[in-house]
């Protein structure tokens, strides 16, 4: 029913025939200009996003994402990873897009306020969800 330890089994195995590119044997270089506006395509796309701009750009330009991180450090940019969300205690996901101040916030102690209020609301929703959760 089931073999012995001892015995052998051999592995048939299939020649399986792949068609490889040939290997560039130097590395493309890539000139400031192009250097400079894949970086500002990348802050441009992460200002209206939050994230994701090196690996669009990377597909964009058809280039490997560790090129373009280097090419953000040299040129000093801040890439937001996944800072872009931040986790908040309870497990809910704020963004960090909805924390931006608007016209009536004057300065940190308004936003501070609205901040406070913004945290009370979620803590009560938390609760009722809790409540109704309890009941199911």
């Amino acid at each position: 029913m089931f073999p012995k330890r001892n015995r052998v089994f051999a592995i048939v195995t299939k020649k399986c025939s792949i068609s490889l590119p040939p290997l560039n044997k130097m590395a493309k270089r890539y000139d400031q200009k192009t250097k400079d506006e894949v970086v500002s395509f990348i802050q441009a796309f992460n200002q209206e996003n939050g994230r994701g701009g090196q690996s669009a750009a990377a597909k964009k330009w058809k280039l490997n994402p560790i090129t373009v991180k280097a090419w953000l450090e040299k040129a000093g940019v801040a890439s937001p990873g996944k800072s872009a969300k931040k986790k908040r205690g309870g497990g809910i996901v704020v963004s960090t897009k909805s924390l931006k101040t608007n016209g009536s916030a004057k300065n940190a102690e308004d936003v501070l306020n609205r901040l406070m209020v913004i945290q009370k609301e979620i803590a009560s929703l938390q609760k009722e969800y809790d409540s109704l959760k309890a009941k199911l």
